[in-house]
């Protein structure tokens, strides 16, 4: 049967959860009066107006932030990204909820914009908040229900564009789609386990993986993810004494490296050593360290895998447990300012004037005081829905709880293990939990996970064969 279009009353209610939770998202960079800046916004600005590329930096987030130059406004960027955010979140509630969707959709608006930081994730000049994005496009695609299928290619997009702004997204994105495809196979010999949409999740993530290469293949003529991949992880060595520890060993007997020099020097923070006062720029920086970062990396992973192991494990655990919001939203009008003045100079005395360039800074005490405490329950709580959605057979509900729980993980162990714990990369995404819980609680009502007749498809669907 024909879906029903949405007419008169009902349209209007539509459109304005929609427009009310976008603003619920946007709200922190309203009350601040400008876009809320971060320290990469500077590199992000810059290479979206000179198309050169920064060894450290991926070129995809860029060529979104290109938006700004056509609408000449950084203010563009929170709008676009509550916008698409929001679209993902009724995407994804249309997609669980059965009945009485709308109002579903707003009150999780409120409790997310309320109970989570994701507002101030959205309001910065940053790729950050396409990693829970991502995450959910893949959570519905795979999972969701009675979605047309113009709506679930439409939402394919989206989520390919959320991978491709950053590589740890693309990296989650990889994990979760090993996943997708396990658990297809297992549902073949476990009659309880959900069985995932396939076709367009994994268009989807391929594509969003892709893109970023071929990015980087248009704007330098050179196919490839990352170039900085390698000194990262050399940072993190630094910083969990791997590298001091490989040295120590292979210095005495004259290994040809530039760290031997330097390995008395070494400073105790992957960030001091990358940004700080630290010997790296002596040793030539991130291009000149790229070859010999790779070696050390690659040599102490075999000299010293279980010491490399229990520092991944740590790190691990230590971002899993860093969810504070505000990470780093100082006063910008040292950092940020040149790039203001050059490319958005009629918006400098906004920029000037916003509360986060006030002294003293931005305190989240208050906010992380409450926050932190709901979402760590809210993570204990998805384990309990996962349990419940189990026993009860309800494979949509299951398939979200482990997607979104594997994906909290994954994030923690791409962003924990493999870069540097900060809480702003477990802030961005732990969020999801909230949201899978709400859904979960929601569905766990028969009347909310029952379809009208209306919304059910009558055609085979050929995503599950």
């Amino acid at each position: 049967m024909p879906r029903v279009p949405l007419t008169g009353w009902s349209f209007a209610w539509h459109c304005l959860s929609f427009v009310l939770v976008v603003l619920l998202l946007i709200a922190p960079a309203l009350w601040n009066g400008y876009p809320l800046i971060y320290f990469d916004s500077e590199d992000y600005v810059d290479m979206a107006f000179s198309f050169q590329p920064i060894v450290w930096r991926t070129m995809t987030y860029s060529m979104l932030v290109t938006l700004t130059r056509l609408f000449d406004s950084l203010w563009i960027m929170p709008v676009v990204q509550a916008v698409l955010t929001t679209w993902v979140l009724h995407e994804a509630v249309m997609g669980f909820v059965g009945r009485w969707r709308h109002i579903v959709f707003l009150a999780i608006g409120l409790l997310l914009a309320l109970l989570t930081g994701l507002p101030w994730v959205a309001s910065q000049l940053l790729a950050d908040v396409f990693a829970g994005v991502s995450i959910l496009g893949v959570a519905a695609l795979a999972f969701g229900e009675g979605l047309p299928r113009w709506r679930r290619w439409a939402l394919g997009v989206v989520t390919a564009l959320a991978i491709c702004v950053h590589m740890s997204h693309v990296a989650v994105a990889a994990g979760l789609l090993m996943v997708l495809w396990a658990m297809s196979g297992l549902s073949r010999l476990i009659r309880r386990m959900p069985r995932p949409r396939l076709t367009v999740v994994t268009l989807s993530i391929i594509g969003g993986i892709l893109a970023v290469p071929v990015t980087h293949q248009l704007v330098t003529g050179r196919f490839f993810f990352s170039e900085s991949g390698q000194v990262l992880q050399l940072a993190l060595f630094v910083q969990n004494g791997v590298a001091q520890a490989y040295l120590d060993e292979v210095c005495p007997q004259g290994a040809p490296l530039k760290m031997c020099e330097h390995k008395d020097e070494l400073p105790r923070t992957a960030d001091e050593f990358l940004w700080g006062d630290s010997p790296f720029d002596e040793m030539g920086g991130w291009k000149a360290m790229h070859d010999e970062a790779g070696f050390i990396v690659k040599d102490a992973i075999r000299r010293f895998p279980l010491k490399v192991l229990s520092a991944a494990f740590d790190n691990t655990v230590e971002q899993l447990q860093s969810i504070d919001s505000g990470e780093d939203l100082v006063p910008m009008t040292w950092h940020f300012v040149k790039t203001q003045l050059r490319h958005f100079p009629d918006e400098f005395r906004e920029f000037r004037f916003a509360r986060q360039q006030r002294r003293p800074a931005l305190d989240f005490t208050a906010q992380n005081d409450f926050q932190v405490p709901v979402n760590y329950a809210a993570e204990l709580a998805l384990l309990a829905v996962l349990v419940v959605a189990w026993r009860r057979r309800d494979r949509s509900t299951t398939g979200l709880a482990v997607i979104v729980t594997l994906a909290i993980i994954g994030n923690a162990i791409v962003c924990g293990a493999i870069s540097n714990p900060h809480d702003r990369y477990q802030n961005r995404v732990v969020w999801l939990a909230l949201f899978a819980v709400a859904i979960g609680a929601v569905r766990l009502d028969q009347r909310f996970a029952r379809r009208r007749p209306d919304l059910i498809e009558t055609t085979a669907d050929p995503e599950r064969g």
